[in-house]
């Protein structure tokens, strides 16, 4: 007759380091889960009473070592190929993270963009005030009449951005996504509805998952 074990009994905690892997539990639950073989454990005939070098299923190197009464901890070092493949996921997961907050830079509301653009233009036209109006730039500036017409494109601009109405083109937003939040459609922020935007799905709260559970049986 086969034994039973609880849910309960049978879960396991692990953590994911740079070089090596971590699991804790109780022996039954190690084994269940592929962690290790049956044995050899630790205070086994002929092993040490809180540590023990073995391999696990695979076949690699693996060291045990007593965490309680009841529970262990195994280590064990990444193969040259999980190392490769966890760097690339790590630095895939890099990207994912500045594209996520490449998006949610993006002004929510277009009274918000509208704010962003003027400060924008502000700075810009500042600038080019200074270089072609009031000759910083060792004393070259554009003549009277040069300057006046100028300065009234300026203010001509300006206007534009304060009274003129912004609309939110979905085909050049769908241009600038990074293709990574794109395709998992996990672009982060809200849009709210209105007359000149679409609605924008905001990103879904993180989960984290470091407890392994058993099957009842």
């Amino acid at each position: 007759m086969a034994a039973r074990h609880s849910s309960r009994s049978l879960r396991i905690t692990t953590e994911k380091h740079l070089h090596h892997h971590f699991a804790r539990g109780t022996r039954e639950a190690l084994v269940h889960h592929g962690i290790t073989r049956e044995g050899p454990f630790p205070g086994d005939p002929g092993e040490k009473k809180t540590v023990c070098n073995t391999t696990d299923p695979h076949g690699r190197p693996i060291l045990i070592r007593r965490s309680s009464k009841t529970t262990f901890w195994v280590w064990r070092d990444w193969s040259e190929e999980e190392t490769i493949f966890l760097e690339a996921q790590r630095a895939r997961e890099k990207r994912i993270k500045r594209a996520h907050a490449f998006v949610n830079s993006w002004a929510a509301t277009v009274d918000a963009y509208r704010y962003e653009a003027l400060k924008t233009a502000d700075a810009t036209l500042l600038g080019m005030e200074s270089m072609m109006v009031d000759g910083y730039r060792g004393g070259y500036r554009l003549n009277d009449d040069a300057s006046s017409r100028f300065l009234g494109l300026i203010d001509e601009m300006k206007h534009l951005l304060q009274t003129e109405r912004f609309v939110m083109d979905q085909k050049l937003r769908d241009k600038y996504m990074p293709t990574c939040v794109r395709d998992v459609g996990k672009a982060v922020g809200l849009i709210r509805d209105d007359a000149n935007v679409i609605p924008f799905r905001k990103q879904p709260a993180p989960m984290l998952q470091t407890v392994v559970g058993g099957n009842d049986q």
